[in-house]
């Protein structure tokens, strides 16, 4: 999405096989560890939370923006004294979590994945008879990509 409206992409991953196929999704550059990060940047779309977000925090330019989309770690955040205060140069913190009208965020999406904008890579496919193999599979953070359930009969 970042990409698609014009943004230079870093994605930070866990891993050298987390990143596979990132550059064809968009990133411009994939780093292990955002101590891969070279410099200041604007936003920050944290999926990880805990430590993760406290470093996050500490990588934004003035006037950048941390978005908290996520808590995979589920590790607390706890930042140092006074970090989040820097005179002159206000950084922002917002949250996301509301999910109780997706409607029009969904069609947005659906739309981008039918122009082509927007691919969105299954990394896990089966029946939904299979559904806990799937959850199994996200929590272990197996699946770089979606999950896609066959909804096939009884």
């Amino acid at each position: 999405m970042a990409r698609h409206g014009g943004a230079y992409v870093i994605a930070a991953v866990g891993s050298a096989s987390r990143g596979d196929g990132l550059a064809a999704l968009g990133a411009d550059e994939v780093v292990v560890g955002l101590k891969g990060v070279g410099g200041p940047v604007d936003v920050v779309l944290d999926t990880v939370g805990g430590a993760h977000l406290v470093a996050a925090w500490g990588l934004l330019a003035p006037g950048g923006v941390l978005h908290s989309i996520g808590w995979a770690s589920g590790e607390p955040a706890v930042f140092p004294v006074n970090s989040t205060f820097a005179p002159g140069a206000s950084r922002t913190l917002r949250s996301f979590g509301d999910t109780t009208a997706p409607a029009a965020d969904l069609a947005l999406l659906v739309d981008l994945v039918a122009q082509g904008a927007l691919r969105a890579p299954i990394g896990w496919r089966g029946s939904w008879r299979h559904l806990g193999g799937a959850i199994e599979a996200l929590r272990e953070r197996r699946v770089p990509g979606k999950v896609l359930l066959d909804l096939d009969r009884l």
